[in-house]
C-alpha cells in the first residue's frame, strides 16, 4: 500500500520469504477454524469467533510492520548529512519521515507480539491475568515453560527469543523511550546518545537502528510461523496429541493434575487447542 509513496507497485509477498512463510501458517490456520465453525466445533461459538478475528488482524498487523520498516528504510536512503544543521529542507523532510516510521515499527513490533501473547494465553488456557494482570509475550512465554504446556512450541519460541535477545533489548529500551517514561538508566543512555543543550544535533546511526530493527522484525515472522504451524498441526491432530494441549514431552505432567484433581473431586483438564 505505502509503496505508491515512492512510485513503486504493490510488494510481492514471495519476495520477503520471512513474511510470505508467517502469512501462510497464518491463513493455513484459518482455514482450520473456518472448517471448525462447519463441522467440528472444537470451540464454544464466542471463543471460535475470537481465535477467528484475532488470526485475521495478525495478517494486518505483519503487514503494516512490512510496510513501515519498509517506509524507514527508503527514506533513510536520502540522508546524507551527520548534522540536522547541514540538511537543507528536502533532506530534513526526508530525515523527519524515517524517523516517523522506524518509530512506527518499533510501536507495531511489540504490538504484536504482545498480541501474540495474549492470543496464546487465551488459546491455551494459561490463565497469565491471575499472575500479572498487564503481561507481554516473553510473560506468556515464561508461563508456558513453568507450566509445561506445549513444549515443543515453548523451547522453540525461547531458542528463538535467546538468539534475538540484544537486537530486542535494544528495540525495546527505544520504544519504551518513545510511548512509556524515561526511567534512570534510560535517562543515562539518553545523555550519552544525545547531545546537549547548544551543541549541534547530530544524526543517530540510522544505519544500525535499521540493522536491528530487520533482525526483530525477521524474529516476529518466525514467531508468527513457528505458532501458527504449530497450532494448526495440533488442530489436525499430528503427532499422536490430538487436538487437546497442555502435554509435557512425556505426557505425564496434565495426566498427574488430572488424577490429583480428580482426587480433590475438581477433575482438572489441559487447555484445547
Amino acid at each position: 500500500m505505502l509503496r505508491m509513496i515512492f512510485d513503486e507497485k504493490r510488494r510481492v509477498d514471495r519476495c520477503d520469504k520471512q513474511l510470505e512463510q508467517a502469512f501462510t501458517s497464518i491463513k493455513h490456520y484459518l482455514n482450520k477454524l473456518q472448517k471448525d465453525r462447519r463441522t467440528e466445533h472444537t470451540y464454544e461459538p464466542k471463543k471460535l469467533h475470537r481465535l477467528y478475528v484475532w488470526t485475521q488482524s495478525f495478517l494486518d498487523a505483519l503487514d503494516e510492520l512490512e510496510q513501515s520498516q519498509y517506509c524507514a528504510v527508503r527514506f533513510s536512503q536520502h540522508i546524507t548529512k551527520s548534522y540536522l544543521d547541514e540538511m537543507n529542507a528536502e533532506e530534513l523532510d526526508h530525515y523527519r519521515r524515517y524517523v516517523y516510521f522506524y518509530k512506527n515499527a518499533l510501536i507495531r513490533l511489540f504490538s504484536i507480539l504482545d498480541k501474540l501473547g495474549y492470543f496464546l494465553n487465551d488459546l491455551f488456557e494459561l490463565k497469565t491475568e491471575v499472575i500479572k494482570t498487564h503481561f507481554s509475550f516473553f510473560t506468556v512465554l515464561r508461563r508456558m515453560r513453568e507450566t509445561g504446556v506445549h513444549p515443543a512450541l515453548q523451547q522453540k519460541l525461547f531458542d528463538l527469543k535467546v538468539g534475538t535477545k540484544q537486537p530486542l533489548e535494544i528495540l525495546r529500551n527505544q520504544r519504551n523511550m518513545e510511548i512509556h517514561y524515561v526511567n534512570v538508566d534510560m535517562l543515562d543512555d539518553l545523555m550519552q546518545n544525545h547531545s546537549y543543550f547548544g551543541d549541534r544535533i547530530g544524526v543517530e546511526n540510522f544505519r544500525a537502528n535499521l540493522a536491528e530493527l530487520a533482525k526483530g522484525y525477521g524474529m516476529v515472522c518466525e514467531t508468527m510461523d513457528l505458532v501458527f504451524q504449530y497450532i494448526s498441526r495440533k488442530a489436525a491432530g499430528e503427532h499422536g496429541e490430538g487436538k487437546h494441549g497442555g502435554n509435557t514431552q512425556d505426557g505425564t505432567h496434565y495426566r498427574k493434575r488430572e488424577r490429583s484433581g480428580q482426587n480433590n473431586g475438581s477433575g482438572a483438564r489441559g487447555a484445547r487447542i
